[in-house]
């Protein structure tokens, strides 16, 4: 119920954001009556829901490639684990991503470090083709020519090495609803990855050795509020509040292992050297800014 519930919440933001951009609804129609409106007019809501599956299609994928990352994983380890929880959510994304519940305490640094690394880069995998079949497919656009009140997406470092190759030099260029999706995948392994408390990249640290998590998890933490502070200095909205707060909640804090002393080995702290890189191509310092 849960998946089906999100499909429906992503198509309906892919139709009526990424591939329409509002145009298929009245401008007298705001946000709490939508989905009176929608009940009301099923031949629009179908074409919405239309235009709107590729892009639902393709972030269900990623968020499910993601989970049964560490699903796997915990099966791998014999860590009792559900099957992924997909959440659904409003425009503009849809959804609030999914999870899993591990029902298991984890036995040691190889199990969680295997289990963490597993998940961003199964989702990694998956968004990657949707962003650069994206790129391919984004047409270049001239600044005076954008409309007020549209959105635009930040870029990570990712997308600024790929776009010489892809679309050439442009500094704007609109994208379809599968760029979107691609671009959603990027965000979420880059949320994944910040080394704080129980997230991914804090699993991660906390298995290169536990003074890493604490110190890293202080750092990200006063690092993002930091950048928070700027933004709002220099006039910006900043769009990481919410997730400032999390992590502020989050802070250092981890469950003990069964087995804390265990060896990680050369080969998985050479992973997670490439796990911080990741983290640096996909993070996007202003996701989301309106025109």
């Amino acid at each position: 119920m849960l998946l089906a519930a999100t499909f429906l919440t992503l198509a309906l933001s892919g139709g009526l954001i990424w591939e329409s951009g509002f145009v298929l609804l009245p401008e007298s129609v705001g946000a709490l009556m939508l989905p009176f409106w929608l009940a009301a007019n099923p031949k629009v809501t179908l074409e919405i829901l239309r235009l709107g599956l590729p892009y639902a299609c393709w972030v269900a994928m990623i968020l499910g490639a993601h989970e049964m990352g560490h699903y796997l994983a915990c099966r791998r380890y014999g860590i009792p684990a559900t099957l992924p929880f997909f959440v659904p959510g409003p425009p503009p994304i849809g959804s609030f991503g999914a999870v899993i519940r591990i029902r298991g305490r984890i036995p040691d640094r190889k199990a969680l470090f295997d289990l963490a690394a597993a998940g961003p880069l199964a989702g990694f995998v998956v968004a990657l083709p949707a962003l650069l079949w994206g790129l391919h497919q984004a047409v270049p656009a001239e600044k005076a020519g954008l409309e007020p009140g549209g959105l635009t997406l930040g870029q990570p470092l990712l997308v600024t090495l790929l776009q010489p190759l892809l679309i050439g030099e442009v500094e704007d260029f609109y994208v379809g609803s599968v760029f979107v999706a691609g671009w959603v995948g990027i965000l979420v392994t880059s949320l994944n990855l910040f080394p704080v408390g129980q997230l991914d990249g804090g699993h991660l640290a906390y298995a290169v050795s536990r003074r890493v998590h604490r110190w890293l998890a202080r750092l990200t933490v006063a690092g993002l509020g930091g950048w928070i502070l700027y933004e709002f200095l220099g006039g910006d909205m900043p769009t990481y509040i919410l997730w400032f707060a999390i992590l502020l909640w989050m802070r250092d804090r981890h469950p003990r292992l069964l087995h804390e002393t265990t060896p990680l080995g050369p080969g998985r702290r050479l992973v997670a050297l490439l796990m911080l890189l990741l983290f640096v191509l996909c993070f996007i310092p202003a996701p989301l800014k309106v025109l």
